[in-house]
């Protein structure tokens, strides 16, 4: 028994492992897109961008981690199946649930590494990421600034710049502000780019400001103006995302407008854990489904649960923001369709 075990250990590790690192890589490729745009005028090196990447993992593998628990059952146990060892060893005495025995331990295992990723390590990610961006774009700001060009490396933000005599000295300044409702136009004989936490400062010297208030244009006449740029990330990563498991409980008692989207973000991060658990029960019955079809099977299979899952994740947020459904009704929607769909298979193939 120990043998065989073992043998199962070892290849649903590895099926698991070789599905997260196939689900991380199409998951990733949405942020790099991301990525690309928020960078595109500055430009982002290897290193950071590799640490980029690795904050981000938190945040992806709270999804991950219960498709690849699912998959990784599939394909372990349809080969088990397809080569006829299954049968052998139901023949030699072994019951049909024992040999699910691995899967159970390592679905406990991925439950408690995915609460810890949800409540914890995630919102930490995405927090990180956000002050990793901003620490990238203040540090590159000056190289997205080139001469003669029409810069629009900042949201609402277009700058000019006619000479640039080194990397934080310019001349000749043009910048066209619509970041408010009234437009502002500011034009300076000389600029010093500086740093300041998280803005971007552009010190302005010897120059004029121009306000747009409705059909009057104001002007103004400035020796030295201080002109603020904060890199926007909110395509990134949401705040909401960023709230701890207290935050987020005390957002849902103190903000009624948010009431919501707080429940469903704190359900959201209880049913992705219970998803590992419900898997590994769901999979003895998949697998008898599966049959001889092995890994092409079980694959097909798994995505095709896990489409499901997210439509209904997709479908009870909706109806909660809408206000048909309670907000608990709506996050743990997936879970309950999910555990239903896995006793009724679990017994109708019993009978």
């Amino acid at each position: 028994m120990k043998v065989i075990y073992k043998a199962l250990t070892r290849e649903l590790i590895q099926n698991i492992v070789l599905s997260i690192v196939f689900l991380n890589t199409v998951l990733i490729i949405e942020k790099l897109f991301k990525i690309s745009k928020m960078f595109a005028s500055v430009g982002i090196d290897l290193p950071n961008l590799f640490i980029l990447l690795i904050l981000l993992q938190p945040q992806l593998l709270i999804f991950t981690i219960p498709m690849a628990l699912l998959l990784g059952v599939l394909l372990t146990y349809g080969r088990t199946q397809a080569d006829n060892e299954m049968t052998i060893l139901m023949a030699s005495g072994m019951p049909y649930k024992k040999t699910f025995r691995p899967a159970i331990y390592i679905g406990i295992i991925a439950f408690f590494l995915t609460t810890v990723m949800s409540f914890y390590l995630a919102p930490l990610g995405v927090s990180l990421v956000r002050e990793k961006i901003f620490s990238i774009l203040a540090q590159r700001a000056p190289l997205g600034l080139e001469e003669g060009v029409f810069n629009q490396g900042f949201k609402d933000v277009t700058i000019f710049v006619k000479e640039k005599t080194d990397k934080f000295h310019l001349k000749e300044v043009v910048i066209f502000d619509e970041r408010k409702n009234d437009t502002k136009t500011v034009i300076a004989k000389e600029g010093l780019i500086k740093k300041e936490k998280d803005n971007i400062i552009l010190n302005l010297i010897d120059g004029k400001a121009y306000f747009n208030k409705g059909l009057s244009l104001n002007e103004i006449n400035f020796k030295e103006y201080i002109f603020k740029l904060s890199p926007n990330i909110d395509p990134i990563a949401k705040k909401i995302s960023e709230l701890s498991l207290f935050d987020l409980i005390s957002k849902i008692y103190n903000e009624a407008s948010n009431k919501i989207d707080y429940k469903l973000e704190l359900y959201k991060r209880v049913a992705l854990p219970l998803l590992c658990v419900i898997s590994v029960f769901l999979a003895p019955s998949l697998c008898v489904i599966v049959g001889k079809s092995g890994r092409i099977g079980g694959i097909t299979v798994g995505l095709a649960i896990f489409a499901v899952y997210y439509i209904f994740m997709i479908y009870g947020a909706n109806m909660a923001k809408a206000g048909k459904v309670s907000a608990e009704t709506g996050s743990l929607m997936p879970v309950l369709v999910m555990s239903i769909l896995a006793f009724v298979i679990y017994f109708r193939i019993k009978r």
